[in-house]
């Protein structure tokens, strides 16, 4: 085995012989010659920095599938993402609900419009189906359809003001008036569906 001043004197003759251009290029040609220890020709591993305070965060982020928006910083020491910036991540995320009819997300969903850029015109800046049709062109089919509009009796049409119902959303009722139509107690079912999502609404917030 050749001792170090031996192996010293053939780095020596090598890197005079070759003039390797750098000392990326020293070690390559030293590594191949056998002349280094491997981890010393091994391209040092780059350490990871997590954006987790602790490994607990980062498995919880994990398995709640939390997603940390673009240039969040965190409450733990430099700025790293603690479970309870976690938490309430997903806690803002789920009160992050739309306050609109469901004619007017339907229309969004059908037109691909973004609902939450829209000033609702109803009460608490509810948006309406006529606030998101302002937002597409009108076109001689939407014009058709504005003249088909439903016969509801003056006690329905009380109900519909009262809870912000647009005519869009009695469309698939039938109505048991008169001629087909919309009575009070058509309704029911619309406006217990309004006051399931307000309620739904109201334990989210507690």
């Amino acid at each position: 085995m050749a001792t170090s001043a031996q192996t010293l004197s053939l780095i020596i003759d090598e890197l005079v012989k070759a003039k390797p251009l750098d000392r990326d290029a020293a070690i390559t040609l030293l590594a191949a010659k056998g002349y280094l220890p491997k981890k010393l020709s091994e391209k040092p591993k780059e350490k990871k920095t997590s954006i987790f305070a602790s490994k607990a965060a980062e498995e919880f982020a994990e398995a709640k599938g939390s997603v940390v928006p673009d240039g969040f910083k965190g409450t733990a020491n430099n700025d790293k993402i603690s479970v309870k910036d976690l938490k309430q991540l997903g806690e803002g995320s789920k009160k992050t609900k739309v306050n609109a009819s469901p004619s007017a997300q339907q229309f969004c969903r059908d037109n691909g419009l973004d609902i939450t850029k829209v000033k609702g015109s109803g009460t608490d800046d509810k948006v309406l189906l006529k606030d998101v049709k302002d937002l597409k062109p009108t076109t001689k089919a939407d014009s058709d359809d504005d003249t088909s509009k439903r016969k509801v009796s003056s006690s329905a049409a009380k109900l519909m003001k009262q809870y912000e119902i647009d005519e869009e959303d009695i469309v698939d009722i039938e109505g048991s008036g008169t001629n087909g139509t919309v009575v009070a107690k058509d309704l029911k079912e619309l406006i217990d569906m309004i006051n399931a999502e307000k309620s739904d609404e109201s334990s989210d917030e507690d």
